[in-house]
């Protein structure tokens, strides 16, 4: 009888064991679910348009053809910087502008880095990025998944060396924090907090607040306690306005 019991145990032990634990993920299948919960795939056909600090940005896509653009408008001037497939160039007052490379190369970074976060996670699912499984994390109770994305040298842009980690919570697969690192003509470290997220034709669109390290030369992968433990700078609010979406087809 202790026999028949303690086999009944073991079993049942098993069972609720099998039940409680789910299936676990990888980097790449998290990814997928991010990009899934934001609708990013719907971002592959698509036309959005959308104001950043009083600058208008466009993005079109179309079955991997791109065009990215950046247009500021004075009273008299129209500055338009331009990034595709084939090239990048600027124009004013729809003049091309005979532009040193390396400067025109640093315009073309400013378009694009803005466009990327404005589409997260759309660009996580390209070809030139290394996504990896870092751990799991609480913040303001809510659990997460840590992914490390890092580029590709080849085919990872201007900005390859820098370093992202992603929040992407275990149960809607948001993006709800993110951090990189950077170096331009310094270099430092910054903490994102989605804010005011919202759907638009089954895209998600979010602002975030943007805060910098209090402490020097922190461990990247340490920016979310320092979030707790409020040591973090807030820099400022990363707002995107009159977000306009065209889906192709």
């Amino acid at each position: 009888m202790k026999k028949i019991i303690f086999t009944f145990i073991c079993i049942s032990a098993v069972l609720l064991q099998s039940c409680d634990n789910k299936p676990s993920l990888n980097a790449d299948q998290i990814i997928d679910k991010a990009l899934h919960a934001h609708g990013s795939d719907l971002l592959e056909n698509s036309v959005m348009e959308f104001n950043f600090r009083d600058i208008a940005y466009k993005a079109t896509r179309n079955s991997g053809i791109y065009e990215f653009t950046k247009t500021r408008a004075t009273d008299s001037t129209i500055v338009i910087d331009i990034l595709n497939n084939e090239t990048s160039k600027r124009t004013i007052n729809k003049i091309p502008q005979k532009i040193a490379d390396s400067t025109m190369a640093n315009y073309a970074s400013s378009v694009n880095s803005v466009i990327y976060f404005a589409q997260l996670p759309y660009s996580l699912n390209g070809t030139a990025v290394y996504r990896k499984l870092i751990g799991e994390k609480i913040i303001k109770n809510q659990p997460y998944y840590k992914i490390k994305v890092t580029f590709d040298p080849n085919g990872g842009g201007e900005d390859h060396e820098d370093e992202f980690i992603y929040w992407i919570h275990k149960e809607t697969f948001h993006i709800d924090y993110l951090a990189y690192s950077y170096c331009e003509e310094d270099c430092g470290y910054r903490f994102r907090e989605s804010v005011n997220r919202r759907s638009l034709k089954g895209v998600t669109i979010q602002d975030y607040n943007n805060y910098k390290e209090s402490v020097q030369d922190p461990d990247l992968s340490q920016m979310d306690q320092l979030f707790i433990d409020e040591n973090l700078e807030l820099l400022s609010e990363i707002k995107l306005e009159e977000v306009q979406i065209t889906l192709l087809k």
